[in-house]
C-alpha cells in the first residue's frame, strides 16, 4: 500500500499535478527569502551582546596604575630627643608606586536596569522597523501574482476563441466548395487565427517573465508553466492592523525609557574597592624603603554635571515623542487616503463586473444573428469576424476586471493588514 501511495505521489510530483501555488505561499516565502530577514537576526544578536556588555558593569573591574615623581620638596623631620640623641628623617623627593585596584559596584543607581531597559526598547524599535520593511513586499508580490492570473485567463479566453474561430473556417471551406464563399474569406479567418495566435505569444512570454521575477523573490526556480490558485474574494473587516502602529508605540516606549536612564545617571554610585601595590615611599612615608601596602574600603561617587542638562535632556525626549505622534497622525491620514481610494476602485470594478454579464449576453445574441445572416448570404465573413472579435473582447474585459477586482480586493486587505 504505501509503495503506491509512493508511486501516486511521485506521479502527481514530476508530472506537475501538485497542488498550485497559493497567494499565502508567496507572501510566505518572499518574506523568509527576503534579504532583510537576515537583518533580524543581526538586530538580535546586536541586542545579546549589548546586554552583555550592560551586565559586565556588575563583574568586579580590575585596574592597573603606575607613576613615578620628582616633588622640589618632601615632609622631613629633625629633632633632638633626649636620651636618644638627634633623630632626623626625610622623605626622598623621587618617589615610585605600582599597584592593582578592583572595584566592586554594591549600588549603582539603576544605571546598569535602565541601560538594559533602553537597549531592549531601542532593539525592539528596529525589530518592528525591520518587519514595516519586509512586509511592504506584498505589494510587489501581489502585482506579480494577480498580473500571472490575468495572462491565464487571457490566454484560456484566446484558446476558446481560437476553436471557435476553427468552427468558423470548417463553415467558410465547406461554403467555399459549394460555391457561397471566396477564398479572402477563408483569408479573413485566417488572419484572426494568426492574429490570436500572436496574442498567445506575447502573453506567454510576458507571463513567463512575471514567474521568473515573483521565483526571483521567493528564492525558488518556478517552472514556467506553474499553476496558480485563483484567490477568493474576501471581506475586509475595518480593523486597523498595520505593523507601522506598533512601530510608533515601540518608539514612544523607548523614548520614555530614556527618562529612567537620565534619572539614573544622575544618582550617587556605592562601591567597594581594594588596592595593594609596591610604593617608595609606603603607607609609612617615614619609612623611606621599597614597601608593598594594601588598602581596602567604600567610596561614594555623586557627579552633580549632568544635573545641569537634565532639564534640557528631558525635553528632547518629550519633543521626540510629540515628533512620534504627529508621523503616527499623518500615517493614520494617508493611509485613510489610500483606504478609501482602494475602496473605491474595488467598488468601481464590483460594478463594472455587474453589467459586464448582460454586454456579454448582448454580444453573443448579435454574433448568432451575424451567423445566421452570414448562412443566407446576407452579410459578409469580415462583419461575422467583426461581431465574434467584440463577443470575445466584451468576456476579455470581464476577466481583466475579475482580476482587478481581486487585486484591489488584496490590496486592500494589505492596508489594514487582517
Amino acid at each position: 500500500m504505501k509503495k503506491n501511495f509512493l508511486t501516486i505521489f511521485c506521479f502527481f510530483h514530476f508530472f506537475g499535478l501538485a497542488q498550485p501555488l497559493t497567494l499565502l505561499d508567496c507572501y510566505e516565502k518572499t518574506e523568509k527569502n527576503y534579504p532583510l530577514i537576515q537583518q533580524l537576526e543581526l538586530i538580535n544578536l546586536s541586542e545579546k551582546y549589548n546586554l552583555q556588555i550592560a551586565s559586565r558593569a556588575w563583574i568586579p573591574q580590575f585596574q592597573l596604575y603606575g607613576k613615578a615623581t620628582l616633588q622640589s620638596d618632601a615632609p622631613s623631620f629633625s629633632r633632638e630627643i633626649p636620651g636618644l640623641g638627634a633623630l632626623s628623617v626625610e622623605v626622598p623627593k623621587d618617589q615610585y608606586q605600582a599597584y592593582l585596584q578592583m572595584n566592586q559596584i554594591i549600588w549603582d543607581g539603576g544605571q546598569v536596569n535602565s541601560a538594559k531597559k533602553t537597549i531592549k526598547a531601542a532593539t525592539e524599535v528596529q525589530r518592528k522597523q525591520n518587519e514595516v520593511d519586509i512586509y511592504a513586499i506584498r505589494g510587489r508580490v501581489n502585482e506579480l501574482f494577480f498580473g500571472i492570473i490575468l495572462y491565464d485567463s487571457q490566454i484560456e479566453q484566446i484558446k476558446v476563441s481560437l476553436q471557435e474561430l476553427q468552427r468558423n473556417l470548417d463553415k467558410v471551406m465547406s461554403y467555399s466548395d459549394l460555391g457561397f464563399a471566396n477564398e479572402s474569406d477563408i483569408d479573413a479567418v485566417k488572419v484572426e487565427q494568426l492574429s490570436a495566435e500572436q496574442n498567445i505569444i506575447q502573453l506567454t512570454a510576458m507571463r513567463e517573465a512575471f514567474v521568473a521575477m515573483l521565483g526571483a523573490f521567493m528564492g525558488e526556480e518556478l517552472a514556467p508553466d506553474i499553476v496558480l490558485q485563483k484567490p477568493e474574494i474576501i471581506i475586509t473587516q475595518d480593523i486597523n492592523n498595520r505593523l507601522e502602529l506598533q512601530l510608533f508605540n515601540a518608539s514612544v516606549i523607548a523614548q520614555k525609557i530614556q527618562n529612567t536612564q537620565i534619572l539614573a545617571k544622575n544618582m550617587p554610585k556605592i562601591g567597594l574597592f581594594v588596592q595593594g601595590g609596591f610604593a617608595r615611599p609606603g603607607l609609612n612615608m617615614f619609612d623611606t624603603g621599597f614597601k608593598p601596602y594594601a588598602i581596602g574600603g567604600v567610596q561614594l561617587n555623586w557627579g552633580f554635571g549632568n544635573l545641569y542638562t537634565m532639564k534640557n535632556e528631558k525635553r528632547i525626549i518629550e519633543n521626540n515623542i510629540n515628533n512620534i505622534e504627529l508621523n503616527r497622525k499623518l500615517f493614520l491620514l494617508n493611509q485613510s487616503i489610500q483606504t478609501k481610494q482602494q475602496k473605491a476602485i474595488a467598488e468601481q470594478y464590483r460594478r463594472i463586473i455587474s453589467s459586464d454579464d448582460e454586454i456579454i449576453r448582448m454580444r453573443e445574441t448579435i454574433y448568432k444573428a451575424s451567423e445566421a445572416k452570414t448562412e443566407h448570404g446576407v452579410m459578409s465573413i469580415t462583419d461575422l469576424m467583426r461581431d465574434m472579435n467584440m463577443k470575445y473582447v466584451a468576456k476579455a474585459q470581464k476577466i481583466v476586471h475579475e482580476v482587478y477586482y481581486l487585486k484591489a480586493l488584496y490590496d486592500l486587505k494589505n492596508l489594514y493588514n487582517n
